[in-house]
């Protein structure tokens, strides 16, 4: 069967099933699907499938959604399951995905675009579809995220931040997903924020009102969310606060079979045992020798986003040591600030109840 897309014709199973054939995006009134044309390796070692992506490209081209959608309710092929990395910012989330890579069980899909703009358009609340149609097309979504990659046999699907309102659509995409959901703690958060760029910091504000868009925080805790009140550190710590609150509030009571959670500086500590437990998690028995590619001085001593840069554990700290000698005591003001509210509303504890 030969689909003919806005450019060219192409097999429905190449469409469906071939790995250079990447989902890349949705028109904004969701009629279309944008396709990439790429080579797998390039999808492997790009730091993120974003839009800073797309130049990498052979090629494009579009297919109608209700036809997509449609030819993937009429085939009954099974697809790789697909395994979730959620995490708020700053927290290791790239390192760790490509320790999973280097192995054969794990195929890495680092933030692909197409998740970003289905969260952007759930959160703006623009879209007329049904809650069903809406179900529908982010299933389809997923299940073309979910090819038989060459290079690993199941996908880990490594959301973007920007994205963490989709988790409860994602659960209800299937049965069985596996999710895991990185996350620091507030001093290395604040810390990770100071040592971002001028540019990384304008955004802080515009990040904190979306996600206050995701639950039902700024109705129960309206006096933390005067953003025009609060200095960049304090917007910073509600950014932590909410993206621990949201997860909860979209994952409470689905128990731990199919989420977990892990602490950044766990992960940090021992990369080998925390590898072991999350392959296992995600369905792989890991051998020394998969253990040992995935926490090799390559992968682990080098900066995740770019790989020329030799960057450690070491490295981290030393910079850290330093944000907190200058900026200690407004990081330990915003601590004082928000450790009532974290307590009442049992974040901590949540997420170590679900501890990997």
């Amino acid at each position: 069967m030969l689909i003919q897309t806005n450019s060219f014709q192409v097999t429905a199973p190449a469409l469906l099933f071939a790995p250079e054939f990447h989902l890349f995006d949705v028109s904004p009134d969701l009629e279309s699907i944008k396709f990439l044309v790429v080579e797998e390796n390039n999808l492997e070692q790009a730091p993120f499938i974003d839009i800073r992506f797309e130049p990498l490209a052979q090629g494009h081209f579009t297919v109608p959604t209700k036809q997509l959608i449609s030819l993937e309710n009429m085939h009954d092929m099974q697809r790789p399951a697909p395994m979730y990395i959620f995490h708020h910012a700053f927290v290791c989330s790239t390192l760790l995905a490509r320790c999973l890579n280097q192995i054969d069980a794990f195929f890495s899909l680092k933030e692909p675009w197409i998740l970003r703009r289905l969260s952007d358009i759930k959160r703006s609340k623009t879209s007329n579809k049904s809650n069903k149609e809406w179900q529908e097309l982010v299933t389809t979504c997923l299940r073309l995220l979910s090819k038989n990659y060459h290079r690993g046999k199941h996908p880990v699907i490594k959301v973007t931040n920007v994205a963490n309102n989709l988790v409860e659509d994602i659960l209800k995409s299937q049965s069985g997903e596996k999710i895991l959901y990185l996350y620091s703690d507030l001093e290395a958060f604040l810390i990770s924020n100071l040592k971002k760029p001028a540019e990384t910091q304008r955004k802080m504000p515009g990040l904190a009102a979306n996600f206050l868009r995701d639950s039902d925080f700024i109705n129960k805790h309206p006096s933390f969310c005067q953003l025009n009140q609060l200095n960049f550190l304090q917007i910073c710590g509600i950014i932590w606060v909410v993206n621990l609150y949201n997860f909860k509030f979209s994952t409470q009571g689905l128990g731990s079979n199919q989420i977990k959670t892990l602490f950044m500086k766990d992960f940090l500590a021992d990369m080998e045992g925390t590898l072991s437990k999350l392959s296992a998690f995600f369905n792989h028995q890991a051998s020394t020798d998969d253990l040992a590619k995935m926490i090799d001085p390559s992968v682990t001593q080098t900066d995740a986003k770019h790989q020329h840069i030799r960057y450690g554990t070491e490295h981290k700290k030393a910079e850290s040591e330093q944000i907190l000698k200058r900026f200690g005591n407004e990081i330990s003001a915003v601590n004082k600030w928000l450790s009532p509210l974290i307590d009442e509303l049992g974040l901590l504890d949540y997420l170590n109840q679900l501890k990997l």
